[in-house]
């Protein structure tokens, strides 16, 4: 059939060679796939004939037919073997002029006799598919300009370049998308093909499958002859359509328009067909088992491949869902976990409720294991508490570890411990003793001191979890929470940097947000605001445990940066999701974060219910100071923005009692005191060094250069007021800044300057240098006006002026410059 494709240009080989059948007797093979551009190449050749005034035969010449007429055929390899074998003597005479086009069938004597001849006499032009180049050269715009690199990607993703699809993706509606483009092709794909016989859409079928089936695969599944097989393979093959080079997407778009035509019943004959021919040869591979099954096709033998190959390794949603499918319904429990690791939590939750029925005990506790752990990724750890609560203690590794962290989370410690005091009933596995042992130190870290229960979590992180099922958290994200609350920045920086560089090898998708949160917040409490905003940009599509963070994250970051809109937008958009979250005692650090900055704008009732719940829950875990710490200290905060001393009071107490198993907590306490007594206007530089310098060494530098500038603010003393803004500087500079893995970001070296050299002076006058000074430090314009008794106001126009005189595009953008010029030079 012809095969008029006008998207596909002439190539310089076949310019020339339609410029030399003018000036005298040419021979010339064209081979392509379909929809090529064949049919086009052959018209320029005839047009050009005819305008030289030669007569043009579109068939084999008759013998009534001129001898002086050129031939010119389309689509020889439909034509008879007495047909090509008349060609091939006309090739042989010196005068004649033989234009021939082909699909290249290898394994067709009489179509290869012709071809050879013809290449005897010229070389052949074969016809490609079009590159992504030139798929953006043909979709420039007149202007010049063009097309987006994605659309290229996706138009080159549906058609495989084949000239003849690109014109029916092109042709799609617009403005272009991906899924019409797609739709497109495949529609004109499907056309195209209906005029292939039943026994060739057989062959394309199967070929399409896999790139290793052959003619003898082809014998045994259609029950066909050797010779008939070795036809329909090699017209398969010469479509084009299942070239090597073609990518997995486009082979499985060619099986679907195949199927399409065949229709239902005979999609399933051929595929059941060839499963069993396989079988029966044992030649069947896990590739082609999986795409069977993937396909609806249901046998024993196939389930018991699929199972044996899930159980040899690391296997994704893809394997457990097909040999599930295929009859293995023994492994819907591994393919719960799989589902909920791969970040499809809602098929994972719905995977693991249909066997929360099952009559198998082992797979109810898996059920409750993966159900559970999707219901703390949605904030929900009351639901989560309630399965295991259903379920009670179980003699599995896994799943009594689940049942301690989820049980912890929800507030109830006795049950924790009734859940691991179950001995397992498996093996000792590394993967079951790294659950438990974690287990076991997040327990430990409510009996005792954080120093005590960090060597059991540090032996759990030893042994490198990285088995096959979900638990309510990563071992990483538990780890670091710990370390936050104890108030070891330094192991909390090193174990989820880890994770998140692990994160961009794993396949598993599932905690790779929980990871780079949680260092963002291990930055922002260091004071490395830049640093951490870029561990979270890109964020998107996340669970409502991850927007928890995500949200109280942003507030953190805009209430240091004196954002006021910003703290507003992040503040209210937190408490969007707070209303649909189940408070646990893993979300206590946004929530403080929420509570401090809920008393900046006035709006500590609208939290008062979650933070019932909160100190409630720490109540009934009996206080434990580990986790307790971090919330008074958010609560002392609170009490101060809010000029509330009695609020402040009791929270300065608990941390004091705190202090005795605590040095966090000592630090803490210092850093409060002294606090209220600068507000109190009580400056006492020694004492305000010695309590930032506390907080920085348990990394809440941000903190400690908010207390040090508050002091800078209070008091009267301009000595000591330059002293504590010296104490904030050197404070920020000692945590430098960092890239989103963690990794310190390495300074260059300074070169000395030359003799005789003049220092850079600053773009900014004395009073912006202030400003500027008072900003850096976070502090918002109210508090600087007061210091430098000018009004808000007038702050914000010196910041506005500060801001065009640096050229900056952004706040963040002159915030990082006004740190390059003022930082002290060494």
């Amino acid at each position: 059939m012809a095969d008029s494709v006008p998207v596909q240009g002439l190539s310089r080989a076949a310019d020339e060679a339609v410029g030399a059948v003018r000036s005298g007797p040419v021979k010339l093979l064209v081979t392509g796939g379909i929809g090529t551009g064949k049919s086009t190449l052959l018209g320029a050749v005839r047009d050009a004939l005819r305008d030289a005034g030669t007569a043009v035969l579109t068939r084999p010449p008759a013998d009534s037919d001129s001898a002086d007429a050129a031939v010119v055929v389309d689509d020889a390899h439909l034509l008879a073997g007495a047909e090509l074998h008349r060609l091939a003597e006309l090739v042989a005479e010196p005068a004649s002029t033989v234009v021939v086009a082909a699909q290249p069938r290898d394994h067709d004597d009489e179509l290869q006799a012709l071809m050879t001849a013809i290449d005897r006499e010229r070389p052949r032009i074969s016809l490609a598919p079009m590159t992504s180049a030139e798929i953006s050269r043909l979709m420039t715009d007149p202007s010049g300009h063009p097309p987006r690199t994605e659309l290229v990607t996706s138009i080159l993703v549906a058609t495989a370049g084949i000239p003849f699809l690109i014109e029916a993706a092109l042709a799609s509606a617009r403005p272009y998308s991906a899924d019409p483009i797609a739709q497109a092709a495949l529609f004109a794909l499907i056309d195209r093909l209906r005029r292939l016989s039943e026994p060739e859409l057989d062959a394309l079928l199967i070929a399409s499958l896999s790139r290793d089936l052959g003619a003898a695969d082809l014998t045994a599944a259609l029950d066909v002859s050797a010779d008939d097989a070795r036809r329909l393979i090699d017209q398969a093959r010469a479509t084009g359509l299942i070239e090597p080079a073609h990518s997995h997407h486009f082979l499985r778009a060619v099986h679907r328009a195949v199927a399409q035509i065949l229709g239902n019943a005979r999609h399933h004959d051929v595929e059941t067909a060839l499963l069993r021919s396989q079988i029966a040869m044992s030649t069947l591979s896990p590739d082609l088992a999986l795409r069977l099954a993937e396909h609806g096709v249901r046998d024993e033998q196939l389930a018991e491949l699929l199972r044996r190959q899930a159980g040899a390794g690391r296997a994704d949603v893809a394997l457990y869902r097909a040999a599930v499918d295929a009859g293995a319904v023994e492994l819907r429990a591994q393919l719960a976990d799989a589902l909920a690791l791969a970040g499809e939590s809602s098929a994972a939750a719905t995977e693991a409720d249909a066997l929360l029925t099952s009559d198998d005990p082992a797979e109810r506790a898996a059920a409750v294991r993966v159900s559970a752990s999707v219901a703390m990724l949605n904030g929900n750890s009351a639901q989560a508490a309630e399965l295991f609560g259903w379920l009670g203690p179980y003699p599995d590794a896994a799943v009594s570890a689940a049942a301690a962290i989820v049980l912890t989370a929800a507030g109830d410690r006795a049950a924790a411990e009734r859940a691991l005091a179950v001995p397992g009933a498996g093996p000792p596995t590394a993967a079951s003793r790294a659950a438990r042992t974690l287990a076991e130190g997040l327990l430990a870290t409510l009996q005792g001191s954080y120093s005590t229960a960090a060597l059991k979590l540090g032996a759990a992180m030893a042994a490198d979890y990285s088995a096959a099922q979900v638990l309510p958290d990563s071992p990483a994200a538990l780890v670091t929470l710990a370390a936050l609350h104890g108030g070891d920045p330094v192991r909390a920086r090193s174990v989820i940097s880890r994770a998140v560089r692990a994160d961009r090898d794993s396949q598993d998708p599932l905690y790779t947000h929980r990871h780079r949160l949680l260092l963002g917040w291990t930055k922002m409490q260091d004071g490395q605001f830049t640093a951490a905003a870029g561990d979270i940009t890109g964020i998107d599509h996340i669970h409502r445990r991850d927007a928890f963070w995500m949200a109280g994250l942003r507030t953190a970051l805009a209430r240091r940066g004196g954002d006021a809109g910003a703290l507003q937008k992040y503040w209210y958009a937190a408490l969007e999701v707070l209303v649909e979250y189940s408070v646990d005692l893993f979300s206590l650090l946004p929530l403080g974060e929420l509570w401090v900055a809920s008393a900046r704008i006035g709006q500590q009732d609208r939290l008062a219910p979650a933070l019932e719940q909160a100190f409630g829950l720490l109540d009934s875990l009996g206080n434990p100071p580990t986790w307790s710490v971090p919330l008074h200290w958010a609560g002392v905060h609170a009490g101060i923005l809010a000029n509330d001393p009695a609020a402040v009071a009791p929270h300065g107490q608990a941390l004091t009692a705190a202090a005795a198993q605590s040095p966090f907590a000592t630090a803490l306490a210092v850093a409060g005191r002294t606090w209220l007594r600068v507000l109190a206007g009580q400056v006492d530089g020694d004492d305000v060094g010695a309590a930032a310098r506390g907080l920085a060494q348990f990394g809440l530098t941000a903190d400690a250069t908010r207390l040090a500038g508050q002091a800078a603010l209070q008091t009267s003393d301009p000595k000591v007021s330059g002293l504590m803004l010296q104490v904030a500087r050197d404070l920020k500079l000692s945590v430098g800044d960092s890239g989103t893995d963690g990794q310190p970001s390495v300074p260059e070296p300074s070169r000395p300057a030359p003799a005789g050299a003049r220092p850079m002076s600053s773009p900014l006058s004395d009073r912006e240098r202030e400003v500027a000074e008072l900003l850096l430090l976070g502090m918002p314009y109210r508090d600087i006006g007061a210091q430098l008794f000018i009004s808000a106001k007038t702050v914000e126009h010196h910041v506005a002026r500060i801001r065009r005189r640096l050229g900056a595009e952004s706040r963040s953008e002159m915030l990082s410059m006004l740190r390059a010029i003022l930082s002290p030079q060494a």
